[in-house]
């Protein structure tokens, strides 16, 4: 089909170069002789001849040699270009799955990840309340302990400021009267005083 577009290319330029030499030869024939010996009327024929071996010429060298050759060309490119157009398809498909594996991965790789941090938060948060229970246990214990040294230590000082006040009282009333009094009658005293206090 390229052929014979550009072979009717070829016989329409040579036509119209023909027209415009027939042209200028009947104007030379009506305006006088002296002009160019292509345009003189006599060697016409001659010219004709040679412009259609010519033609002819040109028209087999296209038709046999240079157009086929074209066409291979512009054949092979097509077949290039197609066949670059179907890779790239194909490319683009592997592309696209390439792509689709890849989200699919990076979504379970997220998922799993939340997982993961979840589940140590989890097991932080466990750990982190049994280690306050267990502080909480052990201080208990150790307050409880402190408490009953305090209150240990408390009847302790009361013990010996009873003993304490009872000697002062002793050595009061002795100083005061000059006489002793009963020790039984003064530790009445003291604690009387002491659970008043």
């Amino acid at each position: 089909m390229t052929t014979f577009k550009h072979l009717r290319t070829a016989g329409a330029t040579a036509l119209a170069a023909f027209a415009v030499s027939t042209s200028a030869a009947l104007a030379a024939e009506q305006g006088g002789g002296g002009g160019m010996p292509q345009l003189d009327p006599s060697s016409f024929p001659s010219q004709l001849f040679w412009l259609v071996v010519s033609f002819l010429v040109l028209f087999l060298l296209m038709w046999k040699v240079a157009l086929p050759r074209v066409g291979e060309v512009i054949e092979q490119r097509q077949q290039k270009v197609s066949a670059d157009l179907e890779r790239a398809e194909k490319l683009k498909e592997e592309v696209e799955q390439v792509t689709a594996e890849y989200e699919k991965l990076l979504a379970d790789a997220r998922s799993s990840a939340q997982e993961e941090f979840r589940r140590t938060q989890d097991q932080l948060k466990t750990e982190h309340d049994n280690r306050i229970a267990r502080h909480d246990t052990e201080l208990g214990a150790m307050i409880s302990e402190a408490e009953g040294r305090i209150a240990e230590a408390r009847k302790e000082a009361l013990a010996e400021l009873q003993s304490v006040a009872e000697e002062i009282a002793v050595d009061s009333v002795a100083k005061l009267t000059g006489t002793k009094p009963e020790a039984g009658a003064v530790k009445k005293a003291v604690a009387s005083a002491a659970k008043e206090a």
